[in-house]
């Protein structure tokens, strides 16, 4: 390197830097040597360290530390679940769940009271609009109300069927069982038996036969359809 041309020399030191120019010209000094052993045996430790999988996150000094930051790394927050579906709530049982909660069925009623009471007075003030969201709001209770009432039935209709047929075992006989179509008709018969007693039979009756006359006349091909006229 002593041979060569002093602009040489100079760009090499602006390449290389200082310290490793130095290095390179001079030769590696006693204070260099101890640098580059103490970095290897750094280097070998920490090699050599057992990295644990719980061990402290390590953060740079010269990173600036958050205020706001979590404590413990590995600590997840409380998990959220649904008793509805979590095996540990047990199984939903209807019929407990019914009489334990027995009370809202009152408090239906009188809500229906409330707002039937609610929905003659908007008439009376001439709120027409307020009025009809109530009505709305009461045929959507009743609806509900009656879509409970018949799944209460068909789960009647089908314990009364298996505690008939377990009576038959315990004599000796063979069980019977019925097809969709019996069960279905069975449920019939009740609903109507039901209707009857309350003297609504006679309204449900015209309001199927309005309602299936309304589904025959969809049917029916229209004039435009049956001789292929168009406008």
């Amino acid at each position: 390197m002593a041979d060569l041309p002093l602009g040489k020399v100079r760009e090499m030191k602006e390449k290389l830097g200082l310290r490793l120019f130095n290095k390179a010209y001079f030769g590696a000094t006693e204070a260099d040597r101890k640098i580059e052993e103490a970095k290897k045996e750094r280097m070998e430790k920490k090699k050599n360290e057992y990295h644990g999988q719980h061990r402290p996150k390590e953060i740079s000094s010269k990173k600036p530390v958050s205020t706001f930051r979590p404590v413990y790394q590995h600590t997840g927050g409380k998990k959220k679940r649904d008793p509805r579906f979590d095996n540990r709530a047990g199984m939903f049982k209807e019929r407990c769940f019914e009489d334990n909660y027995r009370f809202l069925e009152e408090l239906k009623k009188q809500e229906k009271d409330e707002l039937a009471k609610e929905a003659i007075a908007c008439d009376e003030r001439g709120e027409v609009e307020t009025a009809e969201r109530i009505r709305e709001t009461l045929r959507r209770m009743e609806n509900r109300e009656k879509t409970k009432a018949e799944r209460k039935m068909k789960q009647e209709t089908l314990r009364e069927l298996r505690e008939a047929n377990i009576d038959r075992m315990m004599r000796g006989e063979r069980p019977v069982f019925k097809t969709k179509a019996q069960v279905k008709m069975m449920n019939l018969e009740k609903k109507f038996k039901q209707l009857k007693k309350d003297n609504k039979l006679d309204k449900y009756m015209k309001r199927k036969a309005k309602k299936d006359a309304h589904k025959e006349a969809r049917k029916k091909p229209s004039f435009e359809q049956m001789y292929g006229y168009q406008q």
